[in-house]
């Protein structure tokens, strides 16, 4: 008899931990879930908010449809290009993004050549460059106002520049370039 005692008390102190382990798992499982529910904040990742590029676009001179050409640029600050770089060899396109430089440069120029002549056209670029915050992944970006354009037309017939005369992003066509033929 005292055996059978022992063992129903048993059973109800098994029952008493066992409804203790299940409000301890609960708790903890609330617990858990609560600091995930409340720790989750915005991705820092910056997507396409950094310093734009001028969007130039080539178009014919006889029809204002885009024209494809094999290009090569160069740029440099200065217009004698002593310390200039490729930005692109012989590329096949109609639209090109040219970098415009940083905070102490507001004069950029391009030497633009066409195919495989000799001449090529300056492209001289003058801009206000400003800084903008855009957040904390991105921190600060570049943007441009005051832009102004000028050319040797050698090949270039005429420009044709965007009416906001301002650089912010690289959704609309800054620049269209008139080629001759």
């Amino acid at each position: 008899m005292d055996e059978i005692i022992e063992l129903v008390s048993n059973n109800r102190t098994f029952g008493v931990n066992s409804v203790i382990m299940n409000k301890r798992i609960l708790f903890l499982i609330l617990l858990i879930g609560s600091m995930i529910l409340t720790s989750c904040e915005e991705d820092d990742i910056c997507v396409g908010e950094g310093t734009p590029n001028l969007t130039v676009v080539f178009r014919n001179d006889f029809n204002t449809q885009n024209l494809k050409d094999t290009l090569t640029i160069y740029a440099s600050n200065s217009i004698d290009f002593e310390n200039s770089y490729l930005l692109y060899d012989k590329v096949f396109s109609d639209s090109l993004k040219l970098p415009l430089g940083g905070l102490n440069e507001e004069i950029i120029y391009y030497k633009i050549q066409r195919r495989s002549n000799s001449i090529s056209d300056i492209l001289t670029v003058n801009n206000l460059p400003t800084t903008e915050y855009v957040s904390k992944a991105c921190g600060f970006r570049l943007t441009y106002k005051s832009l102004h354009y000028q050319t040797t037309q050698n090949y270039i017939n005429y420009l044709i520049p965007n009416e906001s005369n301002e650089l912010k992003d690289e959704t609309k066509t800054d620049l269209y370039i008139v080629l001759s033929n």
